[in-house]
């Protein structure tokens, strides 16, 4: 006898995996802006994504300080997604 294989819901792996993605793509385009500012010799402030070359800014406090929310929602939503997974997972052993 042969047991079915375990076919993940897709929206389970869509709810885990894509506010990651979104994530980390968010994270690397203030990357590129600050470094495309720098590269002209100027000074990005991350607070509100504007690059002078005359003003001088303050350091920058971390990504999670700055975007505290966003991250907490994409992980809030990614954890929802883990569960579904999870709890299919459980279903289909049951079976």
């Amino acid at each position: 006898m042969t047991a079915a294989a375990f076919r993940p819901p897709p929206g389970g792996l869509l709810l885990l995996l894509l506010p990651l993605l979104l994530l980390g793509l968010h994270y690397g385009y203030e990357a590129y802006i600050a470094d495309a500012c720098l590269e002209r010799g100027g000074s990005f402030d991350y607070e509100t994504w504007t690059c002078s070359v005359s003003a001088q800014f303050d350091a920058a406090r971390p990504y999670l300080h700055r975007h505290f929310g966003k991250a907490v929602v994409a992980l809030s939503f990614s954890l929802s997604g883990l569960i579904v997974l999870l709890l299919s997972w459980l279903r289909h052993r049951r079976r």
